[in-house]
């Protein structure tokens, strides 16, 4: 009987298992590189990143990413600087121009994650959509000039985003800037110790460039009428070349009298009239608002502080809740030009909940004369404050000196000087339908040396209440605000990537792992 070698045996078990426990190593290798090769094939076609924080405060909602996606129009995304030049030098620029207001911005915070993220958050746009060309300016580079040039009315500032977009050979655009981007808040605890501070607590840039990218694409023709006719002087070429950059057709209606208004237009402007309106005009100005129950019109309404009293417009505009007032407006605080207290500041209402008052700063205007809301509620009419002066102004005589004297404190009070008014409703299809009435108490918001200083709002009001009087706002699409802060563990997912990421990782993987290990297990006990 042959005998049985033990130690051959062993030896022979040993080798199957090795070369078995070889094959399985070589298998979960090949295994490995095929995962990395399949994640490399995945990630160019879907977004895997993941969004680690509570409040999913760093995912971009699918409503907007669908709405940039369907964006067909080629458009131009330029930040007027590198990153390297924005992360060295944001702050310091930021913190200039809250110096020259008086507010100290605290430099001594870590901001870079904001910054970083904001680039990290642009750079996505092209990912989502080619047709959306994202590009990095070097503002120490001579051709930065020439971008400057090109848009030299608006006064192009480092850090500015200019989006842009060419439409049947018109360039419609929108200059972004830090104050979009940027939830500043500010603090005025200290305010009895002589300052106020400011910090950067949050990111709007989804918010603000894809709003952007709305405004630039859209093709809609925006019509516009400034009845001139009743103002002793034109001064409305400053307002309609603003209309006109941003490409809306912009007609002039210099009739002494208006017998007609088309329907064409989306709102009129009647910009510092001097001469009052017979009741037939106010008529015909009712008529086109009213647009045959169909609203969807607006008004734009400049007071001015050299005409006399208008009892017939004015009359009309109380119907709206903005009640005017004879007199002209003259601060007895600190909120005025040096030796000018009929040149003042007027401030975005703080109690008013609008997004027209987003990234708005102090307005300067002078001749401003007393307006204020008649009432906040009536019927399908509703008004709100958008700015006003300090609490320290009063009402003074027509024709009131800056040396004037004769003022009684006890009487001073904050004055409106941005009135909104809305009338609103639903047509037969449940629609809303509404009208758009806003006035300005000076002359100044529109044409002065002030619209051009760069640290007030008064270029920036005035076209926004435009946006508002021909609807240009209500696009369709809602932008939903994120605020991004700096406990952010990725820059920029989506909801449906998170969904990718969710299955991926945290189902079919681990599932997997799991049935490998089951399968080992049963094949070493069988062996």
């Amino acid at each position: 009987m042959k005998k049985f070698n033990i130690p051959s045996f062993t030896n022979k078990i040993k080798l199957k298992r090795g070369t078995y426990s070889a094959i399985i190593i070589a298998l979960v290798l090949v295994g490995i590189i095929a995962f990395n090769v399949l994640i490399s094939i995945v990630s160019d076609r879907f977004k895997l990143e993941y969004d680690m924080t509570a409040d999913k405060i760093n995912t971009i909602s699918d409503e907007n990413i669908g709405y940039i996606e369907s964006v067909e129009n080629e458009v131009s995304v330029k930040i007027c600087a590198t990153e390297n030049q924005y992360l060295q030098y944001m702050s310091s620029l930021i913190a200039t121009e809250y110096e020259q207001q008086g507010v100290y911005f605290d430099t001594t915070a870590d901001y870079s994650s904001y910054y970083a993220q904001m680039f990290s958050l642009v750079e996505k746009y092209n990912d989502y959509n080619d047709n959306i060309e994202v590009e990095f300016l070097d503002t120490q580079d001579a051709s930065f000039s020439e971008i400057q040039s090109k848009y030299a009315n608006e006064n192009i500032a480092f850090g500015d985003i200019i989006v842009s977009c060419t439409i049947n050979e018109n360039e419609r655009y929108k200059i972004v800037g830090y104050k979009d981007i940027y939830d500043i808040a500010t603090d005025d605890s200290m305010a009895m110790y002589g300052y106020t501070t400011a910090t950067i607590e949050g990111n709007n840039i989804e918010t603000a460039l894809t709003s952007a990218i709305a405004y630039v694409t859209n093709e809609n023709d925006t019509k516009v009428a400034f009845i001139t006719g009743h103002s002793a002087e034109d001064i409305s070429a400053n307002y309609r070349e603003l209309l006109e950059t941003n490409n809306y057709k912009v007609d002039v209606i210099s009739d002494k009298i208006i017998t007609k208004i088309s329907s064409k237009y989306d709102a009129i402007f009647i910009i510092g009239p001097t001469k009052d309106f017979l009741e037939d005009e106010l008529n015909v100005i009712a008529t086109f608002l009213d647009n045959g129950e169909k609203y969807d019109k607006g008004l734009v309404f400049v007071a001015s502080a050299n005409a006399p009293y208008l009892p017939n417009i004015y009359g009309f505009l109380e119907e709206w809740g903005i009640e005017i007032e004879e007199g002209l407006l003259f601060d007895t605080g600190d909120y005025h030009l040096s030796d000018m207290p009929t040149a003042m500041g007027s401030f975005p209402n703080t109690t008013t909940e609008d997004d027209i008052l987003n990234g708005m700063s102090v307005c300067i205007t002078s001749g401003n004369i007393p307006m204020n809301q008649a009432f906040e509620v009536n019927g399908d009419k509703t008004t709100s404050c958008l700015f006003a002066t300090a609490n320290t102004v009063v009402n003074a005589p027509v024709g009131t000196k800056d040396s004037w004297q004769g003022f009684d404190t006890d009487d001073a009070k904050a004055y409106a000087t941005v009135i909104h008014s809305q009338r609103s409703t639903y047509d037969s299809n449940n629609d809303l339908i509404k009208n758009n009435v806003i006035v300005f108490s000076s002359t100044d918001f529109v044409y002065s040396d002030y619209t051009e200083y760069e640290d007030t709002s008064n270029k920036n009001i005035a076209f926004a209440v435009a946006e508002r009087a021909v609807g240009a706002e209500d696009t369709g699409i809602s932008f939903v605000t994120k605020v991004i802060t700096d406990q952010s563990f990725a820059t920029s997912v989506t909801e449906s990537s998170a969904n990718n990421v969710l299955i991926i990782f945290v189902i079919a993987l681990p599932l997997l792992i799991i049935g490998v290990c089951i399968f080992v297990c049963v094949w070493r006990r069988r062996s």
